[in-house]
């Protein structure tokens, strides 16, 4: 099927990537002397019960199986008859939504997998090629929904309209110098001199 091999190495990037979920460390922590004493002596141990069975380390075991199961997925989605192939996209492409959701999937990582979904389950070259364009569309339109709330976010931001205010002024004042202090040169002057704004402003 037109772009596995492609799709393959999309998944493996987007799922190895750095999003926000927990790493192993956090979730499997180290065992304590007394836990590993219990273990070696073949006695299960009841704070390490208590560990794996946090919220947290459930998401961590939960994400892991995610990922697992993507790879899984591309890298045997040939093989597999088209119902069962179809089945394992949509619990992918509903894990997907969910991760993305919760800020725990990047736009970007996302995209790269539903790619993947569509070039493994869509044999048709001419419908893949729109699928992804219709997917390409929808993101640019949600990277472009998020960039104007978060303009107007600021807008409404006291803090952000005068530290604004202040940055033309100090612009306008280092432009005008005509020897610039400290023996730096006059960007990273400017850049000394904002980001000690920004400080007062946001303190």
């Amino acid at each position: 099927m037109l772009g596995l091999a492609l799709t393959v190495a999309a998944c493996a990037a987007a799922v190895s990537l750095g999003w926000n979920p927990l790493r192993p460390a956090r979730a499997q922590a180290a065992p304590t002397t007394s836990t590993g004493a219990a273990v070696a002596a073949g006695k299960p141990d009841p704070s390490l019960h208590n560990l794996l069975a946090t919220p947290k380390a459930r998401d961590y075991q939960q994400r892991k199986q995610f990922q697992s199961d993507a790879h899984d997925f591309f890298r045997k989605a040939a093989s597999l008859g088209p119902a069962e192939r179809e089945r394992r996209a949509q619990a992918l492409r509903e894990d997907i939504e969910r991760y993305e959701n919760a800020s725990e999937l990047s736009a970007g990582e996302s995209m790269l997998l539903r790619v993947g979904l569509i070039q493994a389950t869509v044999a048709d070259e001419a419908q893949q090629a729109a699928m992804v364009q219709q997917l390409a569309t929808r993101y640019r339109a949600d990277a472009k929904r998020r960039e104007q709330q978060w303009i107007e976010q600021q807008q409404h931001d006291t803090r952000f309209q005068t530290y604004k205010q202040r940055e033309r002024v100090v612009v306008a004042e280092v432009l005008a110098m005509q020897q610039i202090p400290g023996g730096v040169t006059r960007d990273e002057y400017l850049r000394q001199r904002l980001q000690a704004e920004r400080e007062r402003v946001y303190r």
